[in-house]
């Protein structure tokens, strides 16, 4: 059965016209529509990947940006974005950075887009198999390293806060959760104290994934029971190796 493509665009004919054939080329149906809710509802339970391919309509499309947000909370298919750093950052304020499964900054070449996504289509059910973790830490850039080092073996998604944990909880089923110890508004024994007490999530194991590494530190995590704790100064070898072994083990 063929894959489908959705494009979502407004007024991006040089690009859906270039994009379009390329992918139909590889025997993928591929549909484009205008940031209309009506038309996305009619699609998108055929879609498997929704493409928004930003245009100045977003400035004045939040409507329809919290509809996308829904349809991906239905549907769980992944969601790229397409657009210049302004366009992806208004994107943002409606649609969590931690539901985008990949964002296109521009200016991006067509073939290079066209084989990312037909290569997302060729992994997807295989991905499928892979256990998902959520990453939760207040720093962004430690964030992007694990989330390069835990893509080759895992689904991973990123929560920057305690509450954008939650609310990413809320919604999804993860194996397991990353969480570092010190961070603002949440702390990490905070964040594990209110995933333990939702019947939902009680049981999800979490590691905490921190700086902290003074006996007193470590003592006062480990009361707290974690699965396991690991140290952010581990080399990437380290903590693939801690991770492989917990999963065998679980």
């Amino acid at each position: 059965m063929a894959k489908k493509v959705l494009l979502i665009n407004q007024n991006a004919v040089l690009i859906t016209g270039r994009l379009l054939p390329l992918l139909k080329s590889s025997e993928v149906e591929c549909v484009s529509i205008e940031p209309n809710t009506e038309k996305l509802m009619h699609e998108k339970d055929s879609t498997d990947i929704f493409v928004l391919i930003a245009g100045d309509f977003v400035y004045e499309a939040k409507d329809f940006l919290v509809s996308l947000k829904d349809v991906y909370s239905a549907v769980k298919k992944p969601l790229c974005v397409m657009g210049y750093d302004k366009e992806i950052n208004v994107i943002e304020q409606s649609i969590p950075k931690n539901m985008i499964a990949r964002e296109f900054v521009r200016p991006i070449d067509i073939i290079t887009l066209s084989n990312e996504l037909k290569m997302m289509l060729n992994s997807d059910d295989a991905s499928k198999e892979k256990k998902q973790i959520l990453l939760v830490d207040d720093d962004i850039t430690f964030l992007k390293m694990m989330q390069k080092w835990l893509g080759t073996k895992y689904r991973v998604a990123a929560a920057r806060s305690g509450p954008q944990a939650l609310s990413y909880l809320a919604e999804h089923t993860v194996d397991l959760i990353l969480l570092d110890y010190e961070m603002p508004l949440m702390d990490g024994p905070k964040v594990l104290e209110a995933v333990r007490s939702k019947p939902k999530t009680a049981n999800v194991p979490m590691i905490f994934l921190t700086g902290k590494s003074d006996p007193e530190s470590v003592r006062s995590v480990m009361s707290l029971k974690p699965a396991s704790y690991l140290l952010k100064s581990s080399n990437k070898e380290a903590i693939m190796q801690s991770l492989d072994s917990f999963f065998v083990n679980h």
